[in-house]
Order: C-alpha cells, then sequence, then structure tokens
C-alpha cells in the first residue's frame, strides 16, 4: 500500500496564478493572482515530475502519454487523477498549517483591540429566499459596547484557532492571520511576444500582479494512491503557475492530521466549515450537495438528505464570493470552461438526522479525488 505525502511549494522568486479573466477583458487591464491556487496547478505540477521521472527510467516522452498505459496505472489522464488522491491546498507559517477563516467570525476594533465573535443562526425570516434561516449577530459581545460597524474577518486561522472554531470558540486574536502577515502584491508589466521572429507583437501590453511571499509561508498539499513513492524526488525545483515561475518542492511521508472537535450529538445543530473548494451543483443554492431535496422545517425551507453516508439538514450558509476556476486545458489546447466553486471558508449551518453522534471528520470523506469538498463538523 503506497503511503501518504505531504508536498511542500516554496517560491524561488514571485508567484503568479492568474484569476478566471481574460486579458483585455471590460472593466480592468490588470490580472491579479488566485492564492491559494488551484488544485490543478499544484496537481500538474506534481504529475509532471512523476511522469519525467518515470520516462528516465523507462524512456519515451510525454507525445506518447495517450497509449501509454503503465504512466496513466500512476497518474491517470486528463481530468482523472487514476488512483492519486488530493487534500489541500493548504497555506503554512513558520511550519503550521492554516485554514481559511470561517464566513461566520467577525472582527472589530474597539479600545486598539480587535475582538472577536461568531454569527449565529437567526430566526426564520421571509425574504427573496424564501422563508429561511440567515446567519444573525449576537446580542451581545464582551469587550463591545455595540456591534455594528463589524465586518468579516477574512483571512486564516491557525491549527489551535481551528480547533476553538469546532469547539463553537471565536480564535484569539494570535490565531488570525491577514493576508498582509502571508504576502505582498507587486505590480508587473509586460509584452506580447512573437516567437516565430523573435520580436515584440505591437500593441499586445498586458499588466499582472505577482505575490512574494513573506519568509516562512508556503504551500502544502496531501497526496495519496502513488503506488511508487520513488518517482517524487525529496526535493526537486520545478515550474509553477503562470509564466513558469520556480518553486522548491519538497517531499516528505506523513498522514493527513486535521483539527478535531466535540461529537455533535444526535439532533444537534452544527457548523459545517469548507476548508476547501466545493463544486457548487447546477439549479441549487451554493453549498448544497447534490442529493439533497427542499423541505420545509418548523416553518422555514431547509434541506434535507444525505453528505458523506450522513444524514443532515442544511438549516443556512453563510458563503464568501465564489471562486472563479478555468485555466488551459495542456492535452486539448484549449481554454477550460470557467465555473463556479464554493469558496474555502464558507460554512454551512445544519442539523445531525442520524441516531448517532458525529465525529468532526464525519464529512471528511465527503471530498473528491481533488481535494474539493473537505469538511470539519463544528459546535454550534
Amino acid at each position: 500500500m503506497s503511503s501518504p505525502l505531504i508536498c511542500h511549494f516554496e517560491p524561488l522568486d514571485t508567484w503568479f496564478f492568474r484569476e478566471a479573466r481574460p486579458h483585455g477583458s471590460m472593466g480592468n487591464s490588470e490580472l491579479g493572482s488566485q492564492f491559494p491556487p488551484p488544485v490543478r496547478t499544484l496537481l500538474g505540477a506534481l504529475r509532471t515530475a512523476i511522469g519525467d521521472a518515470w520516462f528516465a527510467r523507462h524512456g519515451g516522452d510525454w507525445g506518447g502519454l495517450g497509449s501509454n498505459a503503465a504512466l496513466q496505472a500512476l497518474i491517470g489522464l486528463g481530468d482523472d487523477l487514476g488512483p492519486l488522491r488530493a487534500s489541500g491546498p493548504f497555506l503554512r507559517l513558520d511550519g503550521q498549517r492554516l485554514y481559511p477563516a470561517p464566513a461566520h467570525l467577525m472582527a472589530k476594533t474597539h479600545g486598539g483591540q480587535q475582538h472577536h465573535f461568531l454569527l449565529g443562526l437567526g430566526d426564520v425570516v421571509h425574504c427573496d429566499l424564501g422563508r429561511v434561516h440567515l446567519p444573525a449577530m449576537p446580542r451581545q459581545v464582551a469587550g463591545l459596547p455595540e456591534l455594528a460597524g463589524s465586518q468579516p474577518a477574512g483571512g486564516w486561522v491557525t491549527h489551535s484557532g481551528m480547533e476553538r472554531l469546532l469547539k463553537g470558540l471565536p480564535p484569539l486574536n494570535h490565531e488570525v492571520i491577514s493576508p498582509a502577515q502571508l504576502w505582498s502584491e507587486e505590480p508587473r508589466l509586460g509584452i506580447g511576444r512573437d516567437n516565430a521572429r523573435r520580436g515584440v507583437q505591437e500593441g499586445l501590453l498586458y499588466q499582472t500582479r505577482h505575490l512574494r511571499l513573506r519568509p516562512g509561508v508556503a504551500l502544502e498539499l496531501h497526496l495519496a494512491g502513488l503506488p511508487d513513492a520513488s518517482l517524487l524526488p525529496a526535493q526537486a525545483t520545478l515550474r509553477l503557475g503562470g509564466e513558469g515561475r520556480q518553486a522548491a518542492l519538497r517531499v516528505q511521508q506523513a498522514p493527513l492530521s486535521l483539527p478535531t472537535g466535540p461529537a455533535i450529538a444526535p439532533g444537534a445543530r452544527f457548523v459545517l466549515h469548507h476548508l476547501t473548494p466545493s463544486a457548487c451543483a447546477a439549479g441549487l443554492p451554493a453549498g448544497i450537495a447534490p442529493g439533497l431535496m427542499r423541505r420545509q422545517h418548523e416553518g422555514a425551507d431547509c434541506w434535507e438528505g444525505e453528505l458523506a453516508g450522513r444524514p443532515l439538514r442544511i438549516l443556512a450558509a453563510a458563503c464568501t464570493r465564489p471562486l472563479r476556476e478555468g485555466g488551459w486545458d495542456l492535452a486539448q489546447h484549449q481554454a477550460r470552461p470557467v465555473q463556479s466553486l464554493l469558496a474555502p471558508g464558507s460554512v454551512l449551518y445544519a442539523q445531525n438526522l442520524s441516531g448517532d453522534s458525529l465525529p468532526s471528520t464525519a464529512f471528511a470523506a465527503a471530498a473528491d479525488a481533488s481535494g474539493r469538498g473537505l469538511c470539519l463538523a463544528g459546535v454550534l
């Protein structure tokens, strides 16, 4: 049986992971970076490294991948990952993993000090969504005379901060990490090249915004299912993201250890934390998994069904801005269709319909092979 691997990516210069807009799109000529990058980007770099090592041992090249059954048995083909299973990506700061701050985590500065608190589940209201529950402010927060002016905290939380969230408690101030603590942005101006005549294409200027990570900041992706781990070197330098910027790869064998919290009692309400992006089902509200059916419960619209084999009822959602993910299909030599994803940090207010208590990792099995849909259950 193959051992699970942790793959660490560290930049050697700046990184650029282009957002899902074409150059020259209406309204803005500058393209920013999506960070953390799509899992497909990191998996592509790892599958390329594995394939290069395989060709070095057995001969051949990428031109024959379509008929190379032996290599496909290791890395799959196209969107089919074969035996590979990924989890992440996650950010790391000074050796510890970070998790996206949940959308129901609020912050307000008062008296020169930052205060954090959590949105609860409000009463049933009638709105354009129907008769539904909405996230609601608590009546009072210690240290704050009023809650007006509070904003979503955003950013990331540490491992200990995530464990506090799973217990239904806001993280401590030092457990909340802002983007400014992780990277800075650098605007760049580029030109379109004509490689045939080794010149410049007139009129093709473009602007991008690169990311320069702070010292100690890295990316982490967990990889399982690789039959021969020796094909992935313990240390290597590879190209990653837009412009093929260099990254240092470090691989070690270790399982994925997620934060844990109290078990969710039968019938209890809880919060479902999305740690990675999740696919949005066609015709369903954001965050509602395929197979869940619209129901009425205590005068409110809700969604009932099973997730990872566990029966539950979705009562409300607190979502951040959806992710728009596209990219380039190297096999087909064309742009990938842009799709909307439920952003990491989104939370669902749910109720345990099982007759058994649910561990905090009960819904982690809902994640697909690329790691999308990784969730943890926390106390409400």
